[in-house]
């Protein structure tokens, strides 16, 4: 039983250590970064190297389509992020925007905070069109967002439904790779 155990330890080592030699070796893309305080821009890429989103984020939340993902700057507040950005295609949420948005952030916060990861309330921030929570995990940090899109936003009165929610993740530093 114990020589079991041990071979199976060495398969897992040598797996992982496999997966670590090759995700080092990937060539990490150059960027020239755009950012304006207080708001998200995306960097003009400078080679067709891929961004990759932080190990810990997948797998993706399946009940999306994600796009390519991008090199992305964020500013808020005084500090600034630069990382991997993915979007998801927007999503019919019909009258309830819950429906969509909540099992996505549910997902998010089960997964990374079973891998260590903790909620930074000064990253968080929300409204009636969208939100984010911000996670930590030592230097590295993560957004996990949603944007509403209403289809009747009247001049002098609440925004309503039929809408729809579009999903966002964000990455900066190497977030458990």
């Amino acid at each position: 039983m114990t020589r079991v155990l041990v071979i199976g330890a060495l398969v897992v080592l040598l797996a992982v250590g496999a997966l670590l030699m090759w995700k080092r070796s990937a060539q990490t893309p150059r960027f020239t970064e755009t950012s304006v305080s207080g708001s998200v821009q995306a960097p003009v890429a400078t080679s067709s190297s891929e961004m990759h989103l932080a190990v810990v984020l997948y797998p993706l939340y399946s009940r999306a389509s994600w796009s390519r993902i991008v090199a992305e700057t964020v500013t808020m507040g005084t500090t600034t992020y630069s990382g991997a950005y993915a979007t998801s295609t927007a999503i019919d949420a019909g009258m309830n925007p819950g429906a969509v948005l909540t099992p996505f952030t549910d997902y998010y916060d089960r997964l990374l905070k079973s891998r260590g990861w903790r909620v930074a309330n000064d990253l968080a921030a929300g409204g009636h069109v969208g939100g984010q929570t911000g996670y930590r995990n030592g230097p590295d940090t993560i957004l996990v967002g949603y944007r509403i899109d209403y289809s009747i936003v009247p001049k002098n009165a609440p925004s309503q439904c039929p809408c729809t929610v579009s999903l966002s993740l964000f990455s900066s530093g190497t977030g458990g790779r």
